[in-house]
């Protein structure tokens, strides 16, 4: 029988430091969950901008983030989204704002950069308010992975079980993070929503025997329901909705712990097939 592990990256494989500019109160939040200000805001989407952080720096801090996208055709992904923000509107209402600038990425990355030295990757994105036309957080995210997992991936593919990623990331920092855990290209999935992440799932279950899911974050909810197991991690620091810790089969505080639950789960089945024999 076979066995497939998916993870999460950002906050699973690896540890981030995440910052949010408040634009309206012209604040910096750090080590914000920005998943949490989607569940808050039922008509916010939280989107990874596909534009490169070198980028932003070479432009007019005074240019809204709205024109950069529209003049640009910067494309969006949708990370998650409230119950009341229709997917087909978020870039309209994105482009409609005349409050977050340039000036206030360029902010946001710049923090991520003193804070972590040796990432990863650096991610921006934006939350849209809908209902008010508005970009009301600019955010940036840099991730370097936690102590021992590179080891941690290595010895759960020698035991036999395929590792896959599924993410909300961007595929080029995705591709960094798989190449360094040699998981191969084709298993890792980039951009996904919350039903991206489920629907992975759910097609590796016909593929499969048993799937794992591992996560930290409430857009890892509909994944945990949808595998065989949902491992909730909470290494990396920040609140999480009660319905999360809910969702989940099993919680640990370490990513490394999800090495043992793999190594039970493939002894578990081994037995199963020694009995059926």
């Amino acid at each position: 029988m076979r066995t497939a592990i998916v993870f999460d990256s950002a906050g699973t494989l690896l540890k981030v430091y995440r910052v949010a500019k408040d634009v309206a109160r012209k604040q910096l939040v750090e080590n914000v969950v920005s998943t949490n200000i989607i569940v808050k805001g039922h008509n916010c989407a939280l989107v990874a901008l596909k534009a490169e952080p070198v980028e932003i720096f070479g432009i007019d801090k005074d240019i809204y983030v709205s024109e950069f996208i529209d003049k640009n055709n910067i494309l969006m992904d949708i990370v998650c989204r409230g119950t009341k923000c229709p997917g087909e509107q978020i870039r309209e209402a994105a482009i409609e704002d005349r409050s977050a600038t340039i000036g206030d990425l360029q902010e946001a990355i710049a923090a991520v950069k003193f804070k972590c030295k040796d990432i990863y990757y650096v991610n921006i994105g934006l939350v849209v308010d809908i209902a008010n036309r508005s970009i009301p957080y600019v955010l940036a995210t840099g991730g370097k992975l936690f102590t021992g997992v590179t080891g941690m991936i290595g010895r759960i593919m020698a035991s036999g079980a395929d590792v896959y990623i599924a993410s909300g990331d961007n595929y080029k920092s995705l591709i960094t993070l798989a190449e360094e855990l040699k998981i191969p290209l084709s298993n890792v999935y980039d951009a996904l929503s919350p039903s991206g992440k489920r629907d992975v799932v759910m097609s590796l279950k016909e593929k499969y025997d048993r799937v794992i899911m591992v996560g930290d974050g409430i857009n890892d909810q509909l994944a945990f329901q949808a595998a065989d197991m949902g491992v909730l991690t909470l290494q990396q620091d920040g609140t999480r909705p009660v319905i999360l810790y809910e969702s989940a089969d099993l919680i640990v505080d370490n990513i490394l712990e999800v090495e043992n639950i793999v190594e039970e789960s493939l002894h578990m089945i081994k037995e199963q097939n020694r009995k059926n024999q």
